[in-house]
């Protein structure tokens, strides 16, 4: 479903206006990404409107608390790294 202006905040369903500094993310389950306002995003699928830092602070959240898309998960750590002094 695409978004047209008016605009609204998809946390707090404020309504940009003007001058409004706001940011898209993308719905991306991966990565969390918050992007400059650009309208041709805004307008395009898969974006959230978030209109302040508190927002974006809760879009995070709600990004942290999503269950994983992988059954199981992996983690890699690098070796110590072993220093001589010569």
């Amino acid at each position: 479903m695409k978004v047209h202006s008016p605009y609204r905040c998809d946390y707090c369903l404020n309504l940009k206006g003007e001058t409004n500094h706001w940011w898209l993310r993308s719905l991306d389950r991966e990565y969390f990404v918050l992007q400059r306002w650009d309208t041709t995003l805004a307008d395009a699928d898969g974006y959230e409107h978030i209109c302040s830092e508190s927002c974006a602070a809760k879009a995070l959240s709600k990004w942290m608390t999503q269950p994983s898309a992988h059954a199981s998960s992996t983690v890699i750590a690098e070796p110590f790294a072993r220093f001589h002094t010569q």
